[in-house]
Protein backbone atom coordinates (compact mmCIF):
# COMPACT_ATOMS: atom_id res chain seq x y z
CA UNK A 1 0.00 0.00 0.00
CA UNK A 2 1.34 3.37 -1.02
CA UNK A 3 -1.03 5.78 0.73
CA UNK A 4 -4.05 5.91 3.07
CA UNK A 5 -6.70 8.60 2.69
CA UNK A 6 -9.70 9.62 4.79
CA UNK A 7 -12.57 11.25 2.89
CA UNK A 8 -14.26 13.68 5.27
CA UNK A 9 -17.81 15.08 5.38
CA UNK A 10 -19.18 12.40 3.08
CA UNK A 11 -22.84 12.90 2.20
CA UNK A 12 -25.36 11.42 -0.22
CA UNK A 13 -24.98 13.20 -3.54
CA UNK A 14 -26.38 12.99 -7.04
CA UNK A 15 -24.67 10.20 -8.96
CA UNK A 16 -24.63 9.00 -12.54
CA UNK A 17 -25.06 5.45 -11.21
CA UNK A 18 -28.61 4.18 -10.71
CA UNK A 19 -29.96 1.78 -8.09
CA UNK A 20 -29.94 -0.85 -10.83
CA UNK A 21 -26.21 -0.29 -11.40
CA UNK A 22 -25.57 -0.70 -7.68
CA UNK A 23 -27.66 -3.89 -7.57
CA UNK A 24 -25.69 -5.32 -10.50
CA UNK A 25 -22.41 -4.59 -8.71
CA UNK A 26 -23.65 -6.34 -5.57
CA UNK A 27 -24.73 -9.33 -7.67
CA UNK A 28 -21.11 -9.91 -8.70
CA UNK A 29 -20.26 -11.25 -5.24
CA UNK A 30 -23.12 -13.74 -5.42
CA UNK A 31 -21.19 -15.62 -8.11
CA UNK A 32 -18.87 -17.05 -5.43
CA UNK A 33 -20.55 -20.08 -3.89
CA UNK A 34 -19.74 -21.12 -0.34
CA UNK A 35 -19.26 -24.91 -0.56
CA UNK A 36 -18.42 -26.06 2.92
CA UNK A 37 -17.58 -29.60 1.87
CA UNK A 38 -14.68 -28.33 -0.26
CA UNK A 39 -12.97 -26.84 2.80
CA UNK A 40 -12.98 -30.03 4.87
CA UNK A 41 -9.91 -32.23 5.29
CA UNK A 42 -10.94 -35.72 4.13
CA UNK A 43 -14.57 -35.06 4.98
CA UNK A 44 -13.77 -34.70 8.69
CA UNK A 45 -14.44 -31.83 11.03
CA UNK A 46 -11.21 -30.02 10.16
CA UNK A 47 -11.53 -26.90 8.01
CA UNK A 48 -8.73 -25.67 5.75
CA UNK A 49 -8.39 -21.92 6.36
CA UNK A 50 -6.14 -21.47 3.33
CA UNK A 51 -8.71 -23.04 0.99
CA UNK A 52 -11.41 -20.76 2.41
CA UNK A 53 -9.30 -17.68 1.72
CA UNK A 54 -8.42 -18.82 -1.79
CA UNK A 55 -12.06 -19.56 -2.65
CA UNK A 56 -13.73 -16.51 -1.13
CA UNK A 57 -10.88 -14.04 -1.73
CA UNK A 58 -9.12 -15.10 -4.93
CA UNK A 59 -5.86 -13.40 -5.89
CA UNK A 60 -7.00 -10.38 -7.87
CA UNK A 61 -5.46 -7.07 -8.84
CA UNK A 62 -6.57 -4.34 -6.43
CA UNK A 63 -5.78 -0.66 -7.02
CA UNK A 64 -8.02 1.04 -4.44
CA UNK A 65 -9.44 -0.46 -1.23
CA UNK A 66 -12.63 1.27 -0.01
CA UNK A 67 -13.37 1.00 3.72
CA UNK A 68 -16.84 2.10 4.82
CA UNK A 69 -19.79 1.58 7.15
CA UNK A 70 -22.41 -1.02 6.24
CA UNK A 71 -24.98 1.81 5.97
CA UNK A 72 -22.84 3.48 3.30
CA UNK A 73 -22.46 0.44 1.05
CA UNK A 74 -24.44 1.88 -1.86
CA UNK A 75 -22.43 5.10 -1.79
CA UNK A 76 -19.16 3.14 -1.66
CA UNK A 77 -20.29 1.08 -4.65
CA UNK A 78 -21.14 4.21 -6.65
CA UNK A 79 -17.62 5.51 -6.00
CA UNK A 80 -16.24 2.10 -7.04
CA UNK A 81 -18.22 2.22 -10.28
CA UNK A 82 -16.77 5.67 -11.05
CA UNK A 83 -13.26 4.36 -10.37
CA UNK A 84 -13.87 1.40 -12.69
CA UNK A 85 -15.08 3.85 -15.31
CA UNK A 86 -11.65 5.50 -15.39
CA UNK A 87 -9.89 2.14 -15.69
CA UNK A 88 -8.99 1.41 -12.05
CA UNK A 89 -9.72 -1.71 -9.99
CA UNK A 90 -11.44 -0.90 -6.68
CA UNK A 91 -12.44 -3.27 -3.89
CA UNK A 92 -15.43 -2.53 -1.64
CA UNK A 93 -14.85 -4.20 1.71
CA UNK A 94 -18.54 -4.92 2.43
CA UNK A 95 -18.51 -7.27 -0.54
CA UNK A 96 -16.50 -9.59 1.72
CA UNK A 97 -18.65 -9.39 4.85
CA UNK A 98 -21.50 -11.37 3.29
CA UNK A 99 -19.19 -14.28 2.55
CA UNK A 100 -18.21 -14.50 6.21
CA UNK A 101 -21.82 -14.50 7.37
CA UNK A 102 -22.82 -17.20 4.89
CA UNK A 103 -19.79 -19.34 5.70
CA UNK A 104 -20.31 -18.94 9.44
CA UNK A 105 -23.96 -19.97 9.20
CA UNK A 106 -23.07 -23.14 7.27
CA UNK A 107 -20.33 -24.05 9.74
CA UNK A 108 -22.59 -23.40 12.73
CA UNK A 109 -25.42 -25.47 11.29
CA UNK A 110 -23.09 -28.40 10.73
CA UNK A 111 -20.81 -28.30 13.77
CA UNK A 112 -22.37 -26.15 16.51
CA UNK A 113 -25.60 -28.03 17.28
CA UNK A 114 -24.69 -30.99 19.56
CA UNK A 115 -26.65 -34.26 19.19
CA UNK A 116 -30.06 -33.92 20.80
CA UNK A 117 -29.88 -30.11 20.92
CA UNK A 118 -32.21 -27.76 19.05
CA UNK A 119 -30.05 -24.66 19.38
CA UNK A 120 -26.41 -23.74 18.94
CA UNK A 121 -23.85 -24.39 21.66
CA UNK A 122 -22.63 -21.03 22.98
CA UNK A 123 -19.06 -22.30 23.44
CA UNK A 124 -18.90 -23.88 19.98
CA UNK A 125 -20.33 -20.78 18.33
CA UNK A 126 -17.76 -18.57 20.02
CA UNK A 127 -15.02 -20.74 18.58
CA UNK A 128 -16.36 -20.81 15.03
CA UNK A 129 -17.10 -17.07 15.01
CA UNK A 130 -13.58 -16.25 16.20
CA UNK A 131 -11.97 -18.43 13.52
CA UNK A 132 -14.11 -17.20 10.63
CA UNK A 133 -13.60 -13.57 11.62
CA UNK A 134 -9.84 -14.10 11.85
CA UNK A 135 -9.85 -15.62 8.36
CA UNK A 136 -11.84 -12.67 7.01
CA UNK A 137 -9.63 -10.15 8.79
CA UNK A 138 -6.44 -11.73 7.44
CA UNK A 139 -7.87 -11.76 3.91
CA UNK A 140 -8.91 -8.10 4.11
CA UNK A 141 -5.44 -7.13 5.34
CA UNK A 142 -3.85 -8.95 2.40
CA UNK A 143 -6.08 -6.97 0.03
CA UNK A 144 -5.13 -3.69 1.70
CA UNK A 145 -1.47 -4.63 1.39
CA UNK A 146 -1.90 -5.41 -2.35
CA UNK A 147 -3.75 -2.16 -3.06
CA UNK A 148 -2.02 1.13 -3.86
CA UNK A 149 -4.53 3.50 -2.26
CA UNK A 150 -6.62 2.89 0.88
CA UNK A 151 -9.73 5.10 1.09
CA UNK A 152 -11.88 5.42 4.23
CA UNK A 153 -15.31 7.06 3.90
CA UNK A 154 -15.85 9.19 6.99
CA UNK A 155 -19.61 9.49 7.49
CA UNK A 156 -22.03 9.83 10.39
CA UNK A 157 -22.56 6.07 10.11
CA UNK A 158 -18.87 5.19 10.42
CA UNK A 159 -17.71 7.86 12.90
CA UNK A 160 -19.41 8.68 16.19
CA UNK A 161 -18.61 11.70 18.32
CA UNK A 162 -17.87 10.41 21.83
CA UNK A 163 -20.68 11.26 24.23
CA UNK A 164 -18.31 11.39 27.19
CA UNK A 165 -15.18 12.99 25.72
CA UNK A 166 -15.86 16.18 23.82
CA UNK A 167 -14.86 16.22 20.14
CA UNK A 168 -13.32 12.74 20.30
CA UNK A 169 -14.09 10.69 17.19
CA UNK A 170 -14.74 6.98 17.70
CA UNK A 171 -15.79 3.96 15.63
CA UNK A 172 -18.50 1.42 16.37
CA UNK A 173 -17.32 -1.06 13.73
CA UNK A 174 -14.50 -3.46 14.69
CA UNK A 175 -13.95 -4.17 10.98
CA UNK A 176 -13.27 -0.52 10.14
CA UNK A 177 -11.08 -0.20 13.22
CA UNK A 178 -9.01 -3.21 12.14
CA UNK A 179 -8.69 -1.95 8.56
CA UNK A 180 -7.63 1.55 9.66
CA UNK A 181 -5.12 0.21 12.17
CA UNK A 182 -3.60 -2.07 9.53
CA UNK A 183 -3.50 0.75 6.97
CA UNK A 184 -1.77 2.92 9.56
CA UNK A 185 0.94 0.36 10.31
CA UNK A 186 1.40 -1.60 7.08
CA UNK A 187 4.73 -1.23 5.31
CA UNK A 188 4.52 1.40 2.60
CA UNK A 189 5.31 0.42 -0.99
CA UNK A 190 6.07 2.43 -4.10
CA UNK A 191 3.31 3.23 -6.54
CA UNK A 192 2.42 0.45 -8.93
CA UNK A 193 4.30 0.11 -12.18
CA UNK A 194 2.57 -1.00 -15.35
CA UNK A 195 4.21 -2.98 -18.13
CA UNK A 196 3.52 -1.42 -21.50
CA UNK A 197 4.24 -4.75 -23.21
CA UNK A 198 4.98 -4.59 -26.92
CA UNK A 199 3.81 -1.02 -27.32
CA UNK A 200 6.57 1.09 -28.86
CA UNK A 201 6.04 4.15 -26.71
CA UNK A 202 3.59 5.64 -24.32
CA UNK A 203 3.15 8.57 -26.67
CA UNK A 204 1.25 6.31 -29.03
CA UNK A 205 -1.17 5.50 -26.24
CA UNK A 206 -2.13 9.15 -26.04
CA UNK A 207 -3.45 8.83 -29.51
CA UNK A 208 -5.52 5.70 -28.68
CA UNK A 209 -7.59 5.71 -25.67
CA UNK A 210 -34.21 -4.29 15.77
CA UNK A 211 -36.58 -2.37 18.28
CA UNK A 212 -34.18 -2.77 21.22
CA UNK A 213 -30.81 -1.10 20.91
CA UNK A 214 -28.03 -3.69 20.35
CA UNK A 215 -24.82 -3.73 22.36
CA UNK A 216 -22.11 -1.69 20.69
CA UNK A 217 -18.41 -1.17 21.30
CA UNK A 218 -16.47 2.03 20.66
CA UNK A 219 -12.98 2.14 19.19
CA UNK A 220 -10.79 5.23 19.09
CA UNK A 221 -10.57 6.37 15.47
CA UNK A 222 -7.08 5.68 14.02
CA UNK A 223 -5.85 8.73 12.12
CA UNK A 224 -5.18 8.50 8.39
CA UNK A 225 -2.01 9.95 6.88
CA UNK A 226 -3.96 12.16 4.46
CA UNK A 227 -7.48 13.54 4.44
CA UNK A 228 -9.65 15.26 1.86
CA UNK A 229 -13.13 16.75 1.86
CA UNK A 230 -15.73 14.66 0.04
CA UNK A 231 -16.62 17.50 -2.38
CA UNK A 232 -12.97 17.84 -3.33
CA UNK A 233 -12.66 14.07 -3.81
CA UNK A 234 -15.73 13.96 -6.06
CA UNK A 235 -14.40 16.90 -8.06
CA UNK A 236 -11.15 14.97 -8.62
CA UNK A 237 -13.06 11.82 -9.54
CA UNK A 238 -15.38 13.57 -12.00
CA UNK A 239 -12.63 15.65 -13.60
CA UNK A 240 -11.39 12.59 -15.50
CA UNK A 241 -12.29 12.73 -19.15
CA UNK A 242 -11.18 10.18 -21.68
CA UNK A 243 -12.82 8.75 -24.82
CA UNK A 244 -13.47 5.04 -25.11
CA UNK A 245 -10.28 3.00 -25.09
CA UNK A 246 -9.07 -0.55 -24.42
CA UNK A 247 -8.93 -1.59 -20.76
CA UNK A 248 -5.12 -1.52 -20.70
CA UNK A 249 -5.05 2.11 -21.83
CA UNK A 250 -7.88 3.10 -19.49
CA UNK A 251 -5.95 1.64 -16.55
CA UNK A 252 -2.85 3.62 -17.50
CA UNK A 253 -4.96 6.76 -17.69
CA UNK A 254 -6.52 5.84 -14.35
CA UNK A 255 -3.13 5.66 -12.64
CA UNK A 256 -2.17 9.02 -14.17
CA UNK A 257 -5.33 10.43 -12.62
CA UNK A 258 -4.41 8.94 -9.21
CA UNK A 259 -1.06 10.73 -9.46
CA UNK A 260 -2.96 14.01 -9.85
CA UNK A 261 -4.79 13.13 -6.63
CA UNK A 262 -1.49 12.50 -4.84
CA UNK A 263 -0.17 15.86 -6.01
CA UNK A 264 -3.36 17.56 -4.83
CA UNK A 265 -2.92 15.94 -1.42
CA UNK A 266 0.59 17.36 -1.17
CA UNK A 267 2.41 14.01 -1.28
CA UNK A 268 6.19 14.49 -1.18
CA UNK A 269 7.38 14.83 -4.78
CA UNK A 270 10.27 12.45 -4.07
CA UNK A 271 7.74 9.66 -3.49
CA UNK A 272 6.30 10.30 -6.95
CA UNK A 273 9.60 10.28 -8.84
CA UNK A 274 9.66 6.56 -9.64
CA UNK A 275 8.37 5.94 -13.17
CA UNK A 276 4.87 4.58 -13.49
CA UNK A 277 5.45 2.73 -16.73
CA UNK A 278 8.21 0.48 -17.97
Amino acid sequence: MFLDLKIENVFASVSEWSDSDVASYKAKKDNIAIRLEEYLFNGNNLLDAEKIQQSVFPETEIDIFISHSHNDEDQAIRIALSLEEIGLKPFVDSCAWGYADELLKKIDNKFCIPPGWENYSYALRNRTTTNVHLILNAALQQMIHRSELFVFLGTESSIKIDEYMSDTERLSSPWIFSELMFAQNVKRTERKQLELGGLESYGKLNEAVFDSKPLEFRYLLPQSTYSMDYKQFIEWLSSYSQPEAPDSIRRIRGFEHIDKLYAELGVDAKLLEAPRFS
